[in-house]
């Protein structure tokens, strides 16, 4: 049995994944396999893993299948997965040398079936955009800690898988698997394994490197973007539901399902969108009239301290969808770089 199993689901990042397989391979101090998952790639990518295969053999194993999407990809290296934790990394991005033994050492002086851990967030091409986040929580031992205090860890990327360690044998316990929903599937495991979790360590140091790219999923136009952000929101409503905190945390159930609203006003203000406006319209007029978005976001105020946000919400709850449309066409026009924008607005619900 390893101490750790990497999993890493592959597709189309030739450019980008020798760095990462190079990162884990840089691993010190620890008994680790990384099990590459080739998600049916078109370009060079399963070539490099094959190539990685062959010069480290005893560490790396390959997997390649018809692409069924990284949730599906993620599965499948679960399945091979002998370690006695689990850590999911990207193939576009990298980590320190000490991720692995620091954050092992961590779970087992504490324990815990998840440790947190901080990242650096950082856009390729510019090294000086960087910015450090760590985790400030105290370490939870009881799932009554853990829920009390859910409101703060919330706010620290609770969606990601790169920032966690887990305990394999509880995810073989509470048979936590992906979905095969293309976009959010990292959110809907996360919420799988807070249902029951009591033990959670932090480590306040930064090992991560989270790189945005141009061209990524979450910048380009989706025709079923908002049912799959909708979901996420539906799983979290049934998380809270679980734990009988719907009150404690209505704040938060605000927070999510505004976020389908803001991402699909992002998404169909896109160049790409094919609506014309007054198809724009009857749909964003669909989507208020679902009975949890009419509840928690037309009936309900929020706060917020953006005055974009809070101009924006303040149109969808009057009716004026038009004018929230326009606004966010016109917030998207002025920006330089239509990717980088989506993406600050998608980080700003995820972390």
């Amino acid at each position: 049995m390893f101490e750790v199993s990497i999993i890493m689901p592959v597709y189309n990042v030739s450019a980008h994944l020798p760095r990462a397989i190079q990162s884990a391979l840089n691993q010190t101090k620890m008994d680790f396999e990384l099990i590459l998952v080739n998600d049916g790639s078109t370009d060079d990518s399963g070539a490099i893993c094959d190539h990685f295969a062959e010069e480290e053999p005893l560490l790396i194993q390959v997997i390649h299948q018809k692409n069924q999407g990284s949730g599906m990809a993620r599965n499948a290296g679960l399945r091979k997965a002998k370690g006695k934790y689990i850590y999911f990394a990207d193939p576009d991005d990298y980590f320190s040398p000490t991720l692995l033994a620091d954050n092992v050492r961590l779970a087992e002086e504490k324990k815990a079936d998840v440790v947190v851990f901080g990242y650096t967030r950082e856009v390729e091409g510019k090294p000086e955009d960087l910015e450090i986040l760590l985790p400030r929580q105290p370490h939870f031992y009881t799932q009554e800690g853990f829920r009390k205090h859910f409101r703060n860890f919330y706010h620290f990327s609770p969606y990601s898988l790169w920032n966690k360690l887990y305990r394999r044998q509880y995810l073989i316990e509470h048979k936590i698997r992906f979905t095969n929903q293309k976009l959010g599937q990292d959110a809907l495991f996360n919420i799988n394994v807070y249902k029951e979790i009591k033990d959670v360590a932090f480590n306040r140091k930064a090992y991560y490197h989270y790189v945005t790219h141009d061209g990524s999923a979450v910048n380009r136009y989706r025709d079923d973007r908002f049912m799959m952000e909708l979901n996420i929101a539906l799983e979290f409503k049934k998380l809270v539901e679980h734990w009988g905190m719907e009150i404690e945390f209505n704040d938060l159930l605000k927070r999510e399902f505004w976020n389908p609203v803001y991402l699909e006003l992002a998404n169909i203000a896109h160049p790409d969108c094919p609506m014309t406006e007054e198809e724009k319209v009857e749909w964003i007029k669909t989507i208020c009239e679902e009975e949890n978005i009419k509840h928690y976001v037309i009936q309900q105020d929020r706060k917020e301290s953006n005055p974009f946000r809070y101009l924006l919400h303040q149109r969808i709850q009057k009716g004026k969808y038009l004018m929230a449309i326009q606004l966010m066409e016109k917030r998207n026009a002025s920006a330089n770089n239509y990717g980088k924008l989506f993406s600050k607005m998608k980080r700003f619900f995820t972390s």
